[in-house]
């Protein structure tokens, strides 16, 4: 009979310290949270502070590259969905500016937050 192991043992990686299964699992939860914003349909700059402050709060977690990856997502889902319909994506200059203020700002967040 084959006996199964699920408690962690001293000295072992776990999974949830790998920069990729964090990203992955930051990724999920923004794009969760996008669906209730999107549900929920708040006024297009309310919802955009809404995702910035997600996107910013799970960037604690990341590395610098990871959380700028989220930042750029997290743009993505305020553009296509909380400010325009249908996951339209617009590069005008104000949409530029909004993209870095995102990017910027989870990995000011990452910076800030994340021990060495």
């Amino acid at each position: 009979m084959t006996s199964v192991q699920t408690l962690h043992r001293r000295g072992e990686p776990r999974a949830i310290d790998e920069p990729a299964v964090r990203f992955g699992l930051a990724g999920f939860a923004l794009f969760a949270f996008v669906g209730v914003v999107a549900a929920v349909d708040p006024p297009a700059a309310v919802g955009v502070l809404l995702l910035l402050g997600a996107a910013m709060s799970l960037s604690t977690f990341l590395d610098r590259a990871s959380a700028s990856g989220i930042g750029f997502a997290g743009w993505a889902f305020a553009e296509g969905f909380a400010l325009h319909d249908y996951g339209q994506l617009r590069l005008t200059q104000p949409d530029l500016w909004l993209m870095a203020a995102f990017v910027l700002a989870c990995l000011a967040t990452s910076v800030l937050r994340r021990k060495p």
